[in-house]
């Protein structure tokens, strides 16, 4: 292993996921639900994601939202992969493969409103975690915001032992030079050991299950994941220490799970956690009772509390955008305490009205109006859910410039054609909410069937997905079996063409101005 790595795994690149945390405006929503003020975003912004992987989200983000964003992973195939998607947006974004300690010496980077790192405090040594609070000291401005997503001891204490075997038989006892399929015997073995069932099984029954649920996840991510040379955990309270002591106040979570505590804690439990009254304290409780494994926390360097009342004004002016036609919304929700009916007499109003509205933005406030049935509080939790199923996003709080609109458009249209290719783009820049629009990977194929061919009927969507799998050689699997005979394939898409034209997905996304 060369130095420049420090012990990560480079040997495969990381995937191409999307990840809203690190939207500035997403952040910036996930603040005020919480009562905290923050910076405007504007073009005068500055932003920064240190780890950016193969730069999916910090491309999606520089495109949909104004100001200028600048980017770190030492990785240079994903610093070259970042650069290639930022000229196809034509965005002027600064992305490098710079090392921690080459990015904390460089003397011409700006002062920040965000930085964000995703997947990366937990799997670095200390030495550069300490070279992070540095630059983020240097370089965060005053009411800027720090996003930092880390695994939980929490929840992960168990299963560490789980972690290190499989390391172990990854480094020291497997010789295939494919790094895929080291990952695939490493994960053999620690699953034929544990069936065994040693001491360790016996007293953590769930070991097995673990290595079990691993063997279905995509080995790129394992690898970037589990086998990399530095793996920790840590508690919210050790976390919270280190940025406290550089001047960064705890500001909540962009975890919207986090607003939902009706679905999953007791009343004596959420009663024992409002007892508490020291918000480190507080936290850490309900990472006991959550059982957490991986936090994705959001500190502030001068935090400003804001009234009820101002809270509450500002949430009244944020619009939202719904993605969902009324025959499409979900009727429950999945909590820890099981499954809950989502209530019809709150949620199928406001979806309907939304499709009244041919789904442009709707404020809280316009929607108290235009809904009196329906109190501040209801629609404000029930919009909460609905983002937290991804099914909703609040709106930026200005509408898009031309150029914002056109940096979107470019990225989008890159997105479409390369579905030729392969899957790895199924999320979309949109410029009115500054976070993606995530869509699965036949809707993907319908959108560009639509938007870059001019395709308009339910047999010519499905025509032109088979032809795009034909190409790519795949075939549908239905129920864990593939769709070998053609004719089937073909009405298997054609149902879908058909759900995807009923869904009004081509309305919410034209209204969003996704594609030219």
């Amino acid at each position: 292993m060369t130095n420049w790595t420090d012990g990560y795994q480079t040997g495969v690149n990381y995937t191409y996921g999307y990840y809203r945390d690190l939207s500035p405006h997403y952040q910036k929503f996930c603040l005020l639900l919480n009562g905290i003020d923050s910076p405007t975003l504007d073009e005068n912004s500055t932003h920064c994601e240190l780890g950016f992987g193969q730069g999916v989200s910090i491309n999606i983000h520089a495109a949909s939202q104004a100001g200028s964003y600048v980017g770190n992973d030492f990785n240079p195939a994903h610093a070259a992969h970042a650069n290639a998607l930022a000229k196809k947006s034509q965005v002027n974004s600064h992305f490098y493969d710079d090392s921690f300690e080459e990015l904390l010496n460089r003397t011409d980077l700006p002062m920040f409103d965000s930085i964000s790192l995703h997947g990366i405090w937990s799997w670095i040594s200390f030495h550069n975690q300490s070279i992070i609070m540095q630059f983020i000291r240097r370089h965060l401005k005053a009411g800027g915001i720090v996003y930092i997503s880390y695994n939980c001891l929490t929840g992960w204490s168990a299963n560490m032992p789980v972690r290190e075997l499989f390391y172990s038989h990854f480094n020291y006892s497997n010789k295939n030079t494919d790094t895929l399929q080291q990952v695939k015997e490493s994960l053999a073995f620690s699953e034929q050991l544990l069936a065994l069932n040693p001491n360790y099984a016996q007293r953590n029954p769930n070991a097995l299950k673990k290595v079990q649920e691993l063997s279905k996840q995509n080995p790129n991510y394992l690898v970037h994941e589990y086998l990399n040379q530095d793996w920790q955990c840590f508690s919210f309270r050790q976390i919270s220490q280190i940025f406290e002591e550089n001047k960064l106040s705890f500001a909540g979570t962009s975890d919207l799970n986090n607003h939902l505590d009706q679905i999953n804690f007791s009343q004596e439990h959420q009663q024992f956690i409002q007892s508490i009254q020291h918000p480190i304290l507080k936290e850490q409780v309900r990472e006991i009772f959550a059982n957490t494994q991986f936090r994705k926390d959001l500190f502030i360097r001068g935090k400003n509390q804001l009234s009820i009342q101002q809270t509450q004004q500002r949430l009244k002016e944020t619009a939202f955008i719904i993605f969902v036609s009324p025959e499409n919304a979900p009727k429950k929700i999945q909590g820890f305490l099981g499954e809950f009916n989502l209530l019809p007499e709150i949620y199928e109003p406001l979806v309907q009205y939304f499709k009244e509205k041919n789904y442009t933005p709707q404020s809280i406030g316009a929607l108290e109006k235009a809904l009196p049935q329906l109190n501040y509080s209801q629609i404000l939790n029930a919009l909460t859910i609905l983002c937290h199923l991804n099914i909703a996003q609040p709106c930026l709080d200005h509408a898009p410039s031309q150029q914002t609109i056109t940096h979107s458009q470019n990225l989008n249209r890159h997105f479409l054609e390369e579905t030729q290719f392969h899957q790895n783009y199924t999320v979309f820049a949109s410029p009115h909410t500054g976070i993606g629009f995530q869509s699965e990977y036949f809707e993907t194929l319908f959108l560009k069937a639509h938007f870059l061919e001019d395709l308009k009927t339910t047999k010519q969507y499905a025509d032109y997905a088979q032809k795009a799998l034909d190409h790519l050689g795949w075939q549908i699997v239905e129920k864990g079996n593939s769709i070998t005979d053609r004719k089937e394939s073909l009405q298997h898409l054609q149902n879908k063409a058909d759900d995807f034209i009923k869904s009004d997905k081509i309305k919410i996304v034209k209204q969003l101005q996704l594609f030219a």
